[in-house]
């Protein structure tokens, strides 16, 4: 699809079905991320668990033709949100990504912490993050990322969060930082993952005076 003008584009809450299309965006976004090698089962695990978190926020983008093409995910207090994954999804986790574990076992540690991230994630100042964001490549530079990140923000706002952090990585990663930094994030800390990967941590206000409320959440079966 080619580039378009943000105005578009519609932003909206997550409804039932679209998860998978969700999916899609972050595959063709993230292609030699960490989750993305775990495969398309455990994506679609990961980001139904976060639409049902209450009083988190779920947006997409949608094209002129109903189809997604960008969105931004997140939960209220991250260190619970995956407190909650280790204690009560492990096992739908573990068999999601079992294909991957078998093609590379070396990643099972990895993924064992991925799913116990929550001492790391109560070290940040802030428990509301901004877990994931991704627009389609074909519409990169339309101004639907920064309608997403805003939409978010007001709706993390709503449900009362105050503040939003997020995280990305440090090194050759300037475009997304700078993207980022435009929108008024400000970076709170850097660390160094057990992989060896250097980590900004960003943190924002959430907006005093929301805007008008998006349509009315609906859960995810």
């Amino acid at each position: 699809m080619g580039t378009s003008n943000s105005k578009d584009f519609q932003i909206r809450e997550i409804q039932p079905g679209d998860i998978p299309s969700v999916v899609d965006v972050h595959l063709a976004s993230f292609q030699n991320f960490f989750l993305t090698y775990l495969g398309r089962a455990f994506l679609e695990r990961l980001y139904r668990e976060i639409a049902q978190e209450l009083g988190g926020a779920f947006v997409v983008a949608t094209a002129p033709d109903g189809g997604i093409v960008g969105f931004a995910a997140g939960v209220p207090h991250l260190s619970r949100f995956y407190r909650k994954l280790a204690r009560k999804r492990w096992l739908d986790f573990g068999l999601a990504s079992l294909g991957a574990a078998l093609r590379r076992p070396v990643i099972i540690p990895r993924l064992w912490r991925a799913l116990h991230a929550s001492e790391s994630a109560g070290l940040s100042p802030c428990p509301a993050a901004l877990m994931s964001i991704a627009v389609a490549p074909g519409t990169k530079r339309s101004g639907v990322g920064r309608s997403l990140v805003r939409h978010f923000l007001a709706r993390m706002a709503q449900n009362g969060a105050t503040h939003v952090c997020l995280t990305t990585d440090r090194d050759d990663n300037a475009p997304t930082i700078g993207f980022y930094e435009s929108l008024g994030f400000w970076r709170v800390r850097e660390f160094q993952t057990r992989e060896g990967r250097w980590i900004c941590e960003f943190m924002i206000d959430t907006p005093s005076e929301p805007e008008g409320p998006l349509l009315a959440p609906r859960p995810i079966p």
